[in-house]
């Protein structure tokens, strides 16, 4: 099947504060694998983590979220092997690292200052990359930079297991109010999910 899935994780964040950001709402139902549209889980190392399913989320919403936190976002995209990570704060984009196959096996863009960790991360998979056979290689090991570079960062990656994090530990959350859309919400539906 594969993953196609946005997450950003807020810097010594609550439900609370994610919440009234993006206009959420938790619905009482927790999960032990983020599944529904929209689930939230808080890491041991201090990050409120936000994960939405089948879209990615837009820069409108990192830039709230990041209003009142330092803010890492993480997207991947395994039907075509796009994958992006970025970092916010004051509400504005510091940095974006990305990658797109279409683009070659090797492609990778940085955008800004990027953290210093991603100088080792790089390196490490490159030489992975080589090891396997490089553009005409089986596998894109390029693609896992971002994932692995917001793990450094947070502690979270999207498809490992959380040490410290048990049974059903994500909330799921829905928009808040009647017919007021969240934010976050808004933005997936009127661009119909995924884009680049």
């Amino acid at each position: 099947m594969g993953w196609s899935l946005s997450w950003a994780a807020t810097k010594n964040g609550t439900i609370e504060t994610v919440c009234t950001a993006l206009n959420l709402r938790p619905t009482g139902e927790r999960e032990e694998i983020a599944e529904s549209k929209i689930d939230t889980v808080q890491i041991p190392t201090g990050w409120q983590v936000v994960v939405w399913n089948r879209h990615e989320v837009e820069d409108q919403v990192l830039a709230k979220l990041s209003e009142d936190s330092d803010v890492v976002s993480c997207f991947v995209e395994d039907h075509v092997m796009f994958s992006s990570a970025s970092g916010w704060a004051r509400g504005k984009q510091v940095w974006k690292v990305f990658h797109d196959c279409e683009k070659g096996r090797y492609h990778l863009d940085v955008v800004g200052a990027a953290p210093a960790g991603l100088a080792s991360i790089r390196k490490r998979l490159t030489d992975a990359q080589d090891a396997n056979g490089g553009e005409e290689g089986d596998a894109d090991y390029i693609y896992d930079i971002p994932a692995e570079l917001t793990k450094a960062l947070t502690g979270f990656r999207h498809d490992e297991d959380m040490p410290g994090v048990t049974g059903d530990a994500f909330r799921v959350l829905a928009p808040a109010g009647g017919s007021k859309a969240s934010l976050a919400t808004k933005f997936m539906s009127m661009f119909g999910g995924n884009k680049r």
